[in-house]
């Protein structure tokens, strides 16, 4: 178990470097003779091969760089000319959900639905989050919550702004799972009932979940990827393993591993508790000990927070079904 240490942040102070740093640019700017960092772009008679270079530096050949070449042609292009790629994704499915639901958004009835995701379908749950939120709030729907059960793989920001009263299960993986803003509801993940690999052992959604939750629950029956719950401050979530630098700038909420972390565990953690599942006895050397305290929890000696992380066991395993979890 995790908990703040200490908390040294001095917002004043912060907002006068900034402050420096701009009127510094300014300044580098003006004597540049232009007004904007814009005006920069593609001038390259600005830059010059470092005096200080060492030997090995010097050994680099320069001469195919615009400097070397005598800068960039004067009708060059100074941004990026060529348009973008339209999305695959057109938000067909989330147009569509938002049409099967809407009923039952304005009359406050609930309901279950069915979706299949392919990693295209980006943002779910978003356009049903703003359609609930419109009309109720963060959290006028939970008395009477829709729920959405998908199977598939779903793309980028799963959940993202969940809003309360909206709960979404998916079997299968998510690319990503946002939550940014998020305010309360649910998500679930567990992979196909058929999958014969070991659900703990697999990685069930992306890189940086979980990203500024503000509330709300999270259980998955597998791992997560890096930086899971940056900035959690209210979410409660279960997972199964995580990577490199999970619960960074956590200040709030509760996140149980109930397996390996990557290193840098904790970076800038001032809030909240954390819980993980230790069985090699080396994370130890794997959390950042800069901010943080970490103690074996002792039944004996800490009976709340047992209570506290039963609790939280028996909710992901009737949400997962994890065998795992079941037997942790």
């Amino acid at each position: 178990m995790l908990r703040s240490k200490y908390f040294t942040g001095l917002p004043e102070m912060v907002i006068h470097y900034f402050r420096f740093v701009a009127l510094e640019v300014r300044e580098i700017l003006a004597s540049l003779g232009v007004r904007t960092l814009a005006e920069l772009i593609g001038r390259t008679e600005y830059l010059q091969v470092h005096g200080g270079a060492t030997a090995r530096q010097r050994k680099l050949d320069l001469t195919p760089h615009p400097v070397s070449a005598g800068g960039m042609a004067a009708d060059a292009p100074q941004f990026c000319v060529t348009p973008s790629n339209a999305p695959f994704d057109q938000g067909e499915l989330a147009e569509r959900m938002v049409r099967d639901m809407r009923s039952a958004i304005e009359n406050k009835s609930g309901g279950e639905w069915h979706y299949e995701l392919s990693n295209f379908n980006r943002s779910i749950g978003a356009r049903v989050s703003g359609e609930i939120a419109r009309r109720w709030g963060n959290y006028g729907m939970e008395d009477a919550p829709l729920t959405v059960r998908c199977s598939g793989n779903a793309g980028q920001s799963f959940g993202v702004w969940n809003a309360g009263g909206l709960n979404l299960y998916l079997e299968g993986d998510a690319n990503g799972l946002r939550r940014q803003g998020h305010a309360a509801g649910r998500i679930v993940l567990r992979h196909p009932s058929r999958a014969r690999f070991v659900a703990k052992d697999t990685i069930i959604m992306g890189n940086t979940c979980l990203y500024g939750a503000t509330g709300g629950e999270l259980y998955a029956a597998g791992g997560a990827g890096e930086r899971f719950a940056v900035r959690n401050s209210g979410a409660v979530a279960v997972i199964e393993g995580a990577g490199d630098h999970c619960c960074e700038y956590m200040t709030g909420g509760a996140v149980c591993v109930l397996g390996r972390t990557g290193i840098n565990f904790g970076a800038g953690f001032t809030g909240g508790f954390a819980y993980v599942l230790d069985l090699e006895r080396n994370f130890v050397d794997r959390y950042n000990h800069e901010l943080i305290d970490i103690s074996r929890i002792h039944p004996e000696a800490m009976q709340s927070n047992v209570q506290h992380l039963e609790a939280l066991l028996e909710r992901h395993v009737a949400e997962t079904a994890s065998v795992w979890a079941g037997r942790s």
